[in-house]
């Protein structure tokens, strides 16, 4: 295996009352991703509900695997580029070069 060169991680924030929605928005298009991304090497999707926030990340080959795969139709709606994402109060993403770590 290529040792791989990219990470994704979103940090999404609850509106009061609505984790369980965040939740189900955010572990979705990893899951879906999973079965038919080879380069997608490992992920995770955990809760913080003290802080009422859901953290995703998801370690690729490279940063195109994810990003010409999200161009495709079939991309854009495994993403949920058309579910209403009213249940979140804040929303960060960072696109992170690993520079250490085991998978």
């Amino acid at each position: 295996m290529n040792n791989p060169t990219y990470t994704f991680v979103s940090v999404s924030t609850a509106k009061p009352g609505r984790l369980d929605e965040v939740i189900k928005i955010a572990k979705a298009p990893t899951e879906k991703m999973d079965k038919k991304i080879d380069g997608l090497r490992a992920y995770q999707v955990s809760v913080d509900r003290e802080k009422n926030s859901v953290i995703v990340w998801a370690t690729f080959d490279k940063k195109e695997t994810l990003y010409n795969f999200l161009e495709t139709e079939q991309g854009k709606d495994d993403h949920g580029e058309n579910e209403d994402m009213s249940c979140i109060e804040t929303f960060t993403m960072y696109d992170l070069e690993p520079i250490n770590g085991r998978l």
